[in-house]
């Protein structure tokens, strides 16, 4: 009831109702002199028609002399105003019809009620007379068609609609009564949808953000209830698009206006405050594309209290980054648009029994721009090398952090296999050597024996918990071990398998940043120390750490070790100054 209200209330003031598609105007104008002017909001061009159903003599504001116009099919208007459900859903008797000019215009006066004057439209423009139609000619931002007999009109707006920059993508429709030379001002409203990242943080929503490969990251998708004036149904679909290098994990809910609608599992049916999910299925090419369909929605929106036109639609959900995600910055976006009736001069009936709150391919339908969010990931390298600068194998590393969740980690693995030619010693090396009585002591164990692979990315989930999480592994035979799909926080390197003879590096931390911005088109990561340098357009950040042999300190590119050994010359250098002086003292006592 209180849509009807509002309808009725913008037609008392001269509007159009703001609803999707197909413009109808019913109206009676004086002759001669009346013209009939429909002022656009739109920046599109539209097609607007008149058809002049009765015509008569105005005098004093009513209509006499009345007489079928050429615009309208009489008898099939006749006919279709009898029709038992038409007559039932206009609220309507045959016998108030009657067969007459006289008795179907004041048919046409009795009915106010917002819908049921939309229905009414929807029966008259199926049998308006197209060859006879009235052309409302643009000039700017109006349209209008002068020197119109007085009479009952029905104003269309025919645009052929679509989605592009230029097309018409919504048409307004409406019922009004009015003598003289009248302004209808259509105003159109568009359905929206906008898409924002909400996590970690949930007061803060972006259009981008950094993570790691296997974190969750939470998406809200917002819109706005729509005006279902007019409508028999209104299809409300949400179609949301995850690129390969995002797994969708589930939904966590959709609010309207505070009220937390039903999941349902069954497409089939169609139950007022329910919405169902097609969740899709990945493709490594394509990603996903998950469908939130509304159930009923137009009968949820006039039978619900508190739920009025404009208020707000919240479908969030949750996706985490996986193996297959993108380095570069284009990023792995995700972007949804929204699917609509827009006209309320069809009626729609989806498929009955399989998909009934989804539009067919056939019936009308208008869609909202793609919106897009975009998530960034980075990845560290490490080069290990001697003191000669030659690669250094045999080096295992562990990566420590509370973003490490999954790490998609390339260089050798060594997993315990019995067909293996590896052993494990307590240093957390590996050797071909096999244990003998001498050496024993040195292998963690004598029996069980390793294989070793050479891999170009192997995902592995981390290990603990907090700031402990961790992934292991070693680096290849070029020295070179990468850990791909790191999020901003921080980190720490540990050296967790070193080879024998050679010095075990202290902990490097370093942390991952975006800088004091982000943007769709940019991650602007920043890694400090600024020993890790960008080495390539896939955002790969390269640290070289150098070992050394015997009981000299390892290095990473900084000073100490050569402060180090300048240190330990002077003492030598010291020492020796102060024994020749004692020699010397002690000749000179003899």
């Amino acid at each position: 009831m209180k849509n009807n209200k509002r309808f009725l209330a913008l037609m008392t003031a001269g509007f159009l109702a703001i609803t999707p598609m197909a413009a109808t105007c019913m109206t009676a104008v004086a002759a001669g002199t009346s013209t009939l002017t429909v002022t656009d909001s739109d920046t599109v061009a539209h097609d607007y028609n008149a058809y002049q159903i009765i015509t008569g003599t105005e005098s004093g504001g009513k209509l006499t002399g009345l007489a079928w116009g050429n615009g309208i099919n009489s008898a099939s208007l006749i006919s279709a105003l009898t029709d038992s459900a038409n007559a039932a859903a206009l609220g309507i008797t045959a016998s108030e019809v009657g067969s007459t000019p006289e008795s179907v215009a004041a048919v046409l006066s009795k009915i106010t009620d917002g819908d049921k004057l939309q229905k009414l439209a929807k029966i008259i423009a199926s049998c308006k007379d197209s060859t006879n139609a009235i052309d409302l000619v643009k000039s700017g931002t109006s349209y209008s068609a002068s020197s119109l007999e007085h009479g009952w009109y029905l104003v269309l707006d025919e645009s052929t609609l679509g989605n592009g920059n230029t097309d018409v993508k919504v048409r307004s429709a409406n019922i009004l009564k009015f003598t003289g030379d009248t302004t209808i001002n259509s105003k159109h409203s568009l359905p929206t949808l906008d898409k924002q990242i909400v996590s970690p943080n949930p007061n803060t929503a972006k259009d981008a953000n950094s993570a790691s490969i296997g974190e969750t990251i939470t998406y809200s998708i917002n819109l706005k209830v729509p005006d279902t004036t007019g409508y028999n149904k209104f299809f409300y679909v949400v179609e949301d698009t995850l690129s390969p290098g995002l797994d969708y994990i589930g939904t966590t809910s959709v609010v309207v206006d505070g009220h937390e609608l039903t999941v349902d599992d069954d497409p089939t049916s169609s139950d007022s405050g329910k919405y169902y999910v097609n969740p899709g299925t990945y493709n490594s090419s394509t990603g996903t594309t998950i469908k939130y369909v509304f159930e009923d929605f137009l009968n949820y929106i006039k039978n619900t209290a508190g739920v009025e036109v404009g208020d707000d639609i919240v479908i969030t959900y949750t996706a985490k980054l996986n193996e297959n995600a993108v380095l570069t910055d284009a990023g792995n976006p995700n972007d949804a648009k929204l699917i609509y009736s827009n006209d309320p001069n069809h009626e729609y009936t989806g498929t009955p029994g399989t998909t009934p709150d989804e539009p067919s391919s056939s019936e009308p339908k208008g869609e909202t721009p793609n919106d897009e969010v975009i998530t960034f990931t980075t990845e560290v390298q490490i080069k290990k090398v001697d003191q000669d600068g030659k690669p250094l194998t045999g080096v295992g590393f562990t990566l420590k952090g509370s973003p490490v969740y999954q790490v998609l980690k390339s260089g050798v693995t060594f997993t315990a296999d019995n067909d293996g030619t590896y052993y494990k010693l307590k240093t957390g090396a590996y050797t071909l050597n096999l244990p003998t009585t001498e050496t024993s002591d040195k292998y963690e164990s004598t029996t069980q024996k390793y294989k070793k692979t050479v891999n170009s990315g192997t995902l592995e989930t981390a290990s603990g918990s907090g700031t402990e999480k961790s992934v292991t592994a070693t680096v290849d035979a070029n020295g070179y071990i990468s850990f791909k799909g790191l999020g901003a926080g921080e980190y720490t390197l540990v050296e967790s398998t070193t080879p024998e003879g050679y010095n075990t590096i202290s902990p490097i931390s370093f942390t991952i940043g975006n800088g004091s911005s982000l943007a769709t088109n940019n991650p602007n990561w920043t890694i400090t120390p600024a020993t890790f340098i960008r080495i390539d357009d896939e955002n790969t950040y390269e640290v070289e750490i150098e070992n050394r042999q015997g009981a000299t300190l390892p290095t990473t590119g900084g000073i100490g070790t050569k402060l180090f050994y300048i240190i330990g010359g002077l003492l030598v250098a010291g020492s020796v100054v102060l024994l020749v002086t004692k020699k010397r003292m002690s000749t000179k006592e003899d």
